[in-house]
């Protein structure tokens, strides 16, 4: 959990901002929109050692996309090296999870302070903010 947090704070103040696109910007990370149906919501693939971001067109004008490109940008910052280890093991598959996830909800509460000037008072708060109900539907 640490390690997460010195990450969340390390690209915070390095990129100026909270916003994961933005940060993705700033990485050179590619961002694809596209058709995937109503599963997953997002996942990332790379081009040789390059991670690309793909997104769901269904989130993409909804609160949700933030969330969803802040785990993914999770995978890519805390699990970099990692894809073919990621794409070959189950069991590391559900800590990699969890610990993108980590990462997403430590991220969308400073964006939360930052868009509210105010933290959020409650988890809830948060969920209903960026529409974050079911982690199932993340790879």
């Amino acid at each position: 959990m640490e390690k997460i947090k010195d990450a969340i704070k390390t690209v915070v103040q390095r990129y100026g901002t909270s916003d994961p696109f933005r940060i993705a910007d700033y990485l050179n990370i590619e961002v694809r929109w596209s058709a995937l149906g109503n599963h997953p919501l997002g996942k990332t693939i790379y081009d040789h050692d390059d991670p690309i971001v793909m997104l769901n067109d269904n989130i993409s004008d909804t609160p949700k996309r933030y969330y969803v490109m802040a785990h993914e940008l999770g995978h890519v910052i805390l699990h970099e090296g990692l894809s073919s280890y990621y794409t070959g093991a189950y069991l590391g598959h559900n800590r990699l999870e969890n610990e993108a996830n980590e990462f997403a909800i430590g991220l969308m509460g400073i964006m939360y302070n930052d868009d509210n000037d105010r933290p959020p008072e409650t988890i809830y708060e948060l969920q209903i903010a960026y529409d974050i109900y079911d982690q199932e539907f993340l790879e």
